[in-house]
């Protein structure tokens, strides 16, 4: 089996953490080539410490980690720090490490990344952040869209949003960015709200996870546990994992559906803005169309396979 080849580029935040910890144990099936930051949950030197922290933690020091976009393309920067705590990973605290970014050109060393895969291969950009960086290299580098497979998102929502009632925090964070992604001509598949905010583990199994004495398992549980203990999730009984859907759609396939819709960004300053207007009107399963929109999931088996592969560790 060929392995795909992936970059990840993210804000850690919880919820990318977990989509780190899903690619470094799917290492049978993904080539991880880099992991790019973007200030979004939290600000870049945040973040930025936080995918270095993770990296080595998960045992992946040979991957180059390089920072990205410090702010939105043309908008203020509105971190998430009620949702991910003043770290960005919640009440978990990784040990200190001496890993530094490989580069501070980080759209630059994408690009060259990219180019220089082997042959024909091509990359799969994995964005679970606001697309500012993967805007700045299609505008700036446009030669890279020639050898990227696909990009596989998380971001957006046909209907409704979480920052406000109409847009999901990535896409609202850096409309203009997500508007150049969408329209690049690039397949997409969209792994935003619909699919989700039904993706997830329930109290009993983040517990089991916080109780572990794997320190990988306890550590996602300690961050997990941070969700459970805000203000948005004390009534409900399954924290959503939003990040992590984008890799395990990549190793699990069968576990998702979806259709295939046009999308495009509201990028006004009104109450819509960052909204994804994805138009269902009789396009459902017209391949033709760029955008893949996740929009079911089998949640036990999604559950099983995301604490399968933490089981990795």
């Amino acid at each position: 089996m060929n392995k795909l080849n992936i970059w990840m580029d993210c804000d850690p935040g919880i919820d990318d953490a977990v989509a780190i910890a899903m690619a470094a144990a799917s290492r049978d099936q993904l080539s991880l080539w880099g992991i790019s930051t973007v200030a979004g949950n939290q600000t870049s030197d945040r973040v930025t410490n936080n995918a270095l922290q993770l990296t080595a933690f998960l045992g992946l020091d040979n991957i180059p980690v390089v920072r990205g976009a410090t702010e939105p393309l043309i908008r203020k920067l509105e971190v998430a720090d009620d949702i991910h705590g003043e770290t960005g990973l919640g009440h978990c605290r990784l040990p200190s490490i001496s890993k530094q970014p490989d580069s501070e050109n980080g759209i630059l060393f994408m690009r060259d990344c990219i180019m220089h895969l082997p042959g024909q291969e091509k990359m799969v950009l994995v964005p679970t952040a606001p697309l500012t960086n993967i805007a700045l290299l299609f505008k700036v580098f446009p030669e890279v869209k020639e050898r990227i497979d696909q990009i596989v998102l998380m971001g957006g929502s046909s209907a409704g949003g979480n920052v406000t009632p109409s847009a999901e925090f990535n896409i609202w964070t850096d409309p203009e960015a997500a508007e150049i992604v969408f329209h690049a001509g690039v397949p997409i598949v969209m792994c935003g709200l619909d699919v989700t905010n039904h993706c997830g583990l329930d109290r009993n199994q983040v517990e089991e996870l916080r109780c572990s004495s794997n320190p990988v398992k306890h550590a996602y549980g300690e961050m997990l546990q941070f969700y459970f203990d805000s203000t948005e999730y004390q009534s409900k009984d399954l924290v959503c994992i939003h990040d992590a859907v984008t890799i395990l759609y990549l190793t699990n396939p069968e576990l998702f559906q979806g259709i295939y819709v046009p999308v495009d960004v509201d990028c006004t300053s009104g109450i819509n803005r960052g909204m994804t207007v994805c138009d269902k009107r009789g396009y459902e399963g017209s391949e033709d169309q760029s955008v893949l929109l996740l929009n079911q999931v089998d949640l036990e088996a999604f559950q099983h396979v995301l604490l399968e592969k933490l089981n990795y560790f």
